[in-house]
């Protein structure tokens, strides 16, 4: 568990460090006029990253069907998207497409050789699939937080000065 903890938080860091995930959250605060920040869309991805690589690397220690993950995944990422606007399914979908930068993918991949020789498992694969996928699920999420949760208090009805 503390193992999990660790690589979360690794996970967490070496996403922030990703170049592109900062170009990516300036053009959406800017498209979105501020409604979505920068900082929401980047620290959604860094979370949805290090899910996904906890997940993958508990797949990796009791030998998991991958097939099992990827199908879950995608029906919660499609799920989500039923319920979130045209132009935020296409930033979440293209924030997978982030997380195959420079800096998180040797460490993603290093990690999933890394956890594969230290129990002896068959193989590492499936961990950087897990953290592609979670992005997509922990943005639309964001943006349904977002939408539902943040805007109507913003919007609540001011009280009558009489």
């Amino acid at each position: 568990m503390i193992a999990l903890g660790v690589l979360f938080f690794l996970g967490f860091l070496a996403t922030r460090a990703e170049p592109a995930l900062n170009v990516l959250g300036g053009i959406v605060e800017e498209l979105s006029k501020g409604s979505f920040s920068k900082f929401m869309l980047v620290y959604a991805v860094c979370a949805g990253v290090s899910m996904g690589m906890a997940v993958g690397v508990t797949k990796i220690l009791f030998g998991a069907p991958l097939i099992w993950f990827i199908l879950i995944k995608y029906a919660v990422a499609l799920a989500l998207s039923q319920y979130s606007t045209e132009d935020f399914i296409c930033i979440a979908w293209d924030s997978a497409g982030v997380t195959t930068g420079p800096v998180t993918v040797p460490f993603v991949l290093a990690t999933g050789v890394g956890c594969s020789k230290a129990v002896l498992a068959p193989e590492g694969f499936g961990i950087l699939t897990c953290a592609s996928v979670w992005p997509i699920c922990s943005v639309l999420s964001m943006d349904l937080v977002r939408r539902f949760v943040v805007k109507p208090k913003a919007k609540a009805p001011a009280a009558d000065p009489a």
